[in-house]
């Protein structure tokens, strides 16, 4: 059946009006039933292979969307780049891709790709994931069920905890009420006392009151002089028993009142009976995962260390001196847009190259710079010589950013995934974010220690006094260690994310690889110029090896698995 609307492109190039019933993803076109046979015997597209508009009309509209042609160049993707995951044209793989390494023809890429692994995988991953979806929507159902039935569990207990608590109010009030009482008839008691004593007083000051009138009246003017000054002093002797009696508590102004101890209002000491709380725990449903579980098994199965090849880019570069004579070159590191940086020692400095080995610049420090590692496109930190700081400073700039402390002179420093690892004087490891905030402390004691890196929670390092390669976990408990008479006091270190390690052989002037689990061992590269080779970098962008001497001889590898 014919796409309603939808035209043959050939017909309509003749001026001719037919509905296409097919589309040829090949050639971009739709194709009526005529042109179809044509289509289909022609050498230049009997290979090609036309759905039905039926069928068509089910992709979706992103998928429609993708054209064979380069949008920047009108010409065939030739080419798909897999450092960038993009197809290319030849113009795109002469300008833009012109350094990428990574370039496989585009018919390669997808021949067989509708039968491949990773479609099959991908198709049992959305299997998977519907799975899980219906397992998961299970779980909330039953969920909904279980909150249910606590609510009437919880409804219950309320009830109860209210029962109780009016119970206790109850009682509460009864002992209130008895305490209320017997205060009243205490202190009433104390007051009938206290009238009593204020009555003599009363008495006594109404006699000596009449007594006085017929003194006044009766006797004489001598004797009532004499009298007064006896009275008076019994009036002052009475007034005295009247402030002492006034002074006390059962002639103060008593009451009793209630004072609850629910200030206010019941609300602001009760709030309420009590807590409904929300529970959550991790589900026990077990998600299906086909392919984690394929990759978990790819991760154990480790790459053959004995297929590791390394070419030479070049080799045995000399970097130029500075105002000393003597080069100390303590570390290195891959930079953005393909340069090299190595930490001068005794210059104070920061020397960068390009990756052909042309030199580009100097950034000059105020301190000796040891470790150096990148933490993003435009900065690396550099740590100083029996130093505790770790500048931070801009590559393009050459200037420092900031700083941040550490509580001991730092010994070891990198960086991977957003996280720093130090080694300081006195405390171990530390691990910070890109700030210098410590995440975790790791107690170790040994100080011999110079590279260190951060791989899956595990932290690998050369005891190069020791002639060993050593990995330990986050609280500081050796896991395993390595030795091989290939080895020679073993110093630089680099990992991958292939649970593989790059050390440099310090005395034995050369380069090895080892698995992670320490099981076995491959020397990549042996060279008298290797002599006290220290440290080394990997960049998994380019699968590039950078090394350097000491003395400031440097190579730089392309690796290959």
């Amino acid at each position: 059946m014919a796409a309603r609307g939808r035209l043959c492109d050939i017909c309509e190039t003749r001026d001719a009006t037919v509905f296409a019933s097919d589309w040829c993803p090949e050639c971009e076109q739709s194709l009526c039933k005529s042109c179809k046979s044509y289509h289909s015997v022609i050498k230049s597209s009997k290979t090609h292979e036309t759905i039905p508009f039926e069928s068509f009309d089910k992709l979706p509209s992103a998928v429609k969307e993708i054209k064979n042609d380069c949008p920047d160049h009108e010409a065939r993707f030739e080419y798909y780049c897999s450092q960038h995951e993009v197809p290319c044209c030849v113009e795109c793989m002469n300008t833009i891709h012109a350094e990428c390494r990574h370039l496989t023809p585009m018919h390669k890429v997808v021949e067989h790709f509708k039968t491949s692994n990773a479609l099959s995988e991908f198709e049992q991953t959305l299997l998977d994931f519907l799975n899980n979806l219906n397992f998961l929507i299970k779980g909330r159902f039953d969920n909904k069920s279980l909150l249910v039935n606590e609510k009437n569990k919880c409804l219950k207990e309320i009830a109860d905890t209210k029962c109780n608590v009016i119970a206790h109010l109850d009682n509460l009030e009864i002992k209130l009420k008895t305490e209320a009482e017997i205060l009243q008839e205490e202190y009433l008691h104390a007051i009938e006392e206290t009238i009593k004593e204020f009555e003599l007083l009363k008495t006594d000051v109404a006699k000596m009151q009449e007594e006085t009138h017929f003194i006044k009246q009766y006797a004489s003017d001598f004797q009532l002089f004499i009298a007064f000054r006896e009275l008076e002093n019994t009036v002052k002797k009475l007034e005295t028993d009247m402030h002492l009696l006034i002074k006390k508590d059962s002639a103060k102004q008593i009451s009793i009142s209630f004072s609850p101890t629910v200030v206010q209002s019941i609300e602001s000491v009760l709030p309420s009976l009590g807590k409904v709380n929300v529970i959550t725990k991790e589900s026990d449903i077990k998600l299906v995962n086909q392919r984690e579980k394929q990759a978990q098994l790819s991760a154990i199965a480790t790459p053959c260390i004995g297929k590791i090849l390394l070419k030479t880019l070049f080799q045995n570069m000399k970097l130029s001196s500075g105002n000393k004579t003597d080069l100390v070159i303590c570390d290195n590191c891959f930079l953005s847009n393909r340069r090299l940086a190595f930490t001068d020692k005794l210059n104070k400095r920061l020397i960068v190259l390009k990756d052909n080995g042309e030199h580009e610049k100097y950034i000059h420090l105020s301190f000796m710079p040891n470790a150096i590692a990148v933490i993003s496109e435009t900065q690396a930190a550099v740590s100083g010589c029996s130093d505790n700081a770790i500048t931070i400073i801009g590559i393009e700039s050459a200037s420092v950013n900031h700083s941040f402390q550490m509580d001991g002179n730092i010994f070891a420093l990198s960086f991977r995934k957003g996280r720093f690892l130090i080694l300081v004087n006195g405390i171990g490891f530390c691990i910070t974010d890109v700030e210098g905030n410590v995440i975790n402390k790791i107690p170790y004691s040994h100080t011999d220690i110079i590279f260190a890196m951060l791989l899956d929670d595990l932290i690998y390092f050369s005891h190069w006094k020791k002639d060993k390669v050593v990995c330990c976990d986050l609280k500081g408990i050796d896991i395993h260690e390595f030795k091989d008479k290939k080895l020679k006091a073993p110093l630089g270190v680099a990992c991958i994310d292939k649970n593989v390690l790059f050390i440099t052989g310090f005395q034995s002037k050369n380069i090895c690889a080892l698995l992670s689990t320490g099981d076995e061992l491959k020397e990549l590269y042996c060279n008298s110029n290797l002599l006290r080779a220290s440290a080394i970098s990997y960049n998994p962008g380019k699968q590039q090896l950078l090394v350097s001497t000491e003395d400031g001889n440097i190579f730089l590898f392309e690796v290959s698995y």
